[in-house]
C-alpha cells in the first residue's frame, strides 16, 4: 500500500515539540482503529498522528540496546514502513504498540547481527506473534499509552525521564518545559501519582 506519506525522507528521531502544543491521543485523540482505517483510505493526517504517538516508543528500542542514533532513525523509518506494508493484515489494531516494538526489536536484533539476512516483510509478526518478552513489552506498551494520555506538562516530563534515551538531565527537562528547575522533583511526584491513577482506572 502506498499513501504517499513521507516516510521514505531521512527519519533523524523523535520530533521535539513544545510541550504547550502536544496533543493527548490517548485522551483526546482517535482510536487505533480509527487511525489505521483512515491509514487504509490514504489518509495522510491519520498516518502523521499514528507516527506521532509511537515514534518515541520505537526510536528508543535500538538505542537501549546500544545502537546508534543514526542506527535507531533508519531502524525507526524501517519500522513504519513496515506498517505501511502491513495494514492490511493488521487485525487488533489496538495492539498495534505492541507489534511495533515486536518489529523494531527484530530489526535491531538484525542489525546487531550483520551477518543475517535481510529481514522481509514475511519475517514479521502477525497479531498474537509469541516472544519470550511479551508480557514485559505488552506492560511497556500498557505505560507508554497511559502516559500519552496524561494532560501537559505531565505528559512531557514522564517521557522526557523514563522514555527518552538520552536521559535528559532535570536542567534540561526545566527548559524544554518552561519551568524552574526547582519546579521538576515535586511536578514528578504529581505526574506520577496521576499517571498511577491512570494505570488503575
Amino acid at each position: 500500500m502506498t499513501l504517499g506519506l513521507g516516510v521514505s525522507d531521512q527519519f533523524v528521531g523523535p520530533r521535539h515539540t513544545p510541550a504547550s502544543t502536544i496533543s493527548h491521543p490517548c485522551r483526546h485523540g482517535p482510536t487505533n482503529s480509527e487511525l489505521i482505517a483512515g491509514c487504509r483510505s490514504s489518509d495522510v493526517g491519520s498516518w502523521n498522528e499514528l507516527v506521532s504517538r509511537y515514534e518515541r516508543l520505537v526510536y528508543a528500542i535500538p538505542l537501549r540496546e546500544g545502537l546508534s542514533s543514526a542506527d535507531a532513525a533508519e531502524i525507526s523509518q524501517s519500522t513504519f514502513e513496515t506498517l505501511i506494508e502491513s495494514l492490511d493484515r493488521i487485525q487488533d489494531p489496538e495492539r498495534l504498540g505492541y507489534w511495533l516494538m515486536t518489529v523494531a526489536r527484530r530489526l535491531t536484533w538484525r542489525r546487531r547481527n550483520a551477518n543475517q539476512a535481510e529481514v522481509s516483510v514475511a519475517d514479521m509478526p502477525h497479531d498474537g506473534a509469541v516472544d519470550e518478552q511479551a508480557d514485559d513489552w505488552a506492560r511497556t506498551v500498557v505505560v507508554y499509552d497511559a502516559v500519552a494520555g496524561l494532560p501537559e506538562p505531565c505528559r512531557a516530563l514522564v517521557f522526557g525521564l523514563f522514555f527518552d534515551p538520552t536521559e535528559p538531565t532535570y536542567d534540561q527537562l526545566s527548559t524544554t518545559l518552561g519551568v524552574a528547575i526547582g519546579s521538576i522533583g515535586p511536578m514528578r511526584g504529581r505526574c506520577l501519582e496521576q499517571l498511577r491513577d491512570r494505570l488503575q482506572s
